[in-house]
């Protein structure tokens, strides 16, 4: 039998990661933030234009607060977030769910900054906002190393400081908020073995084989270079499975599209993709139906957010097989920030851990009702 009916096959993969046991709604929380910020924004977009605003992602200079009047009436303690490119789907989620979530919060403010790709600017943006003296600041670093010193200036100003990468658990946060992208990488690694390992039985052949293409975020980062050699360790438990293609397309849609050609022309056939977003995912599901090999492909993504032509969505209708979610991690931020501001004898964990989990189209259905993940009690 032809590997056609494989992506078929995938609709009934056994392997469900069920939530933890605490409140589903922790979980939604972000999730529905964002959903209700877009019904906001396209609204907004039905109306007449008014006068322009202020950019969003901007930290306002000294003096600006008072110009406008705001610095006497408006005494809401600002949450300041800085994350190291708004251009990555994941980040945009970030932001904007956040936002959301910090306007339902009585007293407080949120600021964004985004330092597009450069760490010189995201220090430059971090002692902005130390200047700007606000409640708490929440960091997506690109090089947690070179703010470091900043972390303990703002802790001296009794600035709250909750990081999102696992490599500032040595930097003196308050606390670290962090999925592991290895584990990313490895989930997206197993779902590929498991429609193999069925490919294999339907064959009735006790070898599991596969070739595999990967598209990469960007050629060199940390985060893309973590999912990948998780992803590599997930490959290599079966040594029939090989990875044949490996290409950055900048996390972008039409990039991923033309690096899937590529591949296409250069390896003929292969029997899955890995893309390392949900937009990137779609871009390869273009090129192999314009390649008439979209049937006999498994298409993986990551992020799994909510949303229009997102990862949820797409798994649901089928234009992707998978995808694993990246927990948004800034909704815990915002928990631990708002508790300790609250409830003087709360103390957070050093770090919190949020596993990412695989949506299929066996348990998309659930996670559109529950959330794809929740948040640990505090």
């Amino acid at each position: 039998m032809m590997f056609s009916c494989t992506r078929h096959v995938a609709l009934f993969f056994g392997m469900l990661f069920f939530l933890a046991a605490c409140d589903p709604s922790d979980g939604t929380d972000v999730q529905k933030a964002v959903s209700d910020l877009e019904k906001q924004t396209q609204k907004k977009a039905a109306q007449p234009e008014s006068a322009p605003s202020p950019p969003a992602n901007a930290i306002p200079p000294p003096g600006i607060l008072a110009t406008t009047g705001l610095a006497a009436k408006d005494e809401r303690a600002q949450i300041i977030l800085l994350l190291p490119d708004a251009r990555i789907a994941m980040q945009e989620f970030q932001r904007n769910g956040l936002a959301m979530l910090v306007s339902r919060k009585i007293g407080y403010q949120l600021t964004t900054s985004d330092a597009a790709g450069s760490s010189t600017q995201q220090i430059e943006q971090f002692r902005q906002a130390i200047a700007a003296k606000p409640a708490a600041i929440i960091i997506n670093p690109i090089d947690p190393p070179a703010v470091a010193a900043l972390i303990v200036e703002a802790q001296t100003h009794g600035i709250i400081v909750i990081g999102l990468d696992k490599r500032m658990l040595n930097e003196g946060c308050a606390s670290v908020v962090f999925s592991d992208q290895r584990k990313v990488g490895r989930l997206a690694a197993d779902t590929i073995i498991d429609a193999l390992k069925r490919k294999a039985a339907e064959e009735k052949r006790t070898e599991i084989t596969g070739r595999v293409v990967q598209l990469r975020g960007t050629a060199d980062s940390y985060s893309t270079n973590e999912i990948a050699e998780g992803f590599s360790e997930g490959l290599r438990t079966q040594s029939g499975v090989i990875l044949v293609h490996d290409a950055p397309a900048d996390w972008s849609t039409e990039n991923a599209t033309k690096c899937t050609t590529e591949a296409f022309n250069l390896q003929k056939n292969f029997d899955a993709i890995y893309a390392q977003s949900d937009a990137m995912a779609i871009g390869a599901a273009k090129a192999a139906e314009t390649a008439g090999q979209r049937e006999s492909v498994i298409i993986v993504g990551t992020d799994g957010l909510s949303g229009q032509k997102r990862g949820l969505e797409l798994v649901r209708i089928g234009e992707i097989d998978a995808s694993v979610v990246q927990p948004a991690l800034v909704d815990l931020a915002l928990h631990i920030i708002t508790k300790m501001r609250s409830d003087n004898t709360f103390k957070p964990q050093l770090s919190y851990e949020i596993q990412p989990v695989v949506i299929l189209p066996k348990n998309v259905d659930q996670f559109l009702r529950t959330g794809t993940y929740t948040l640990p009690n505090l």
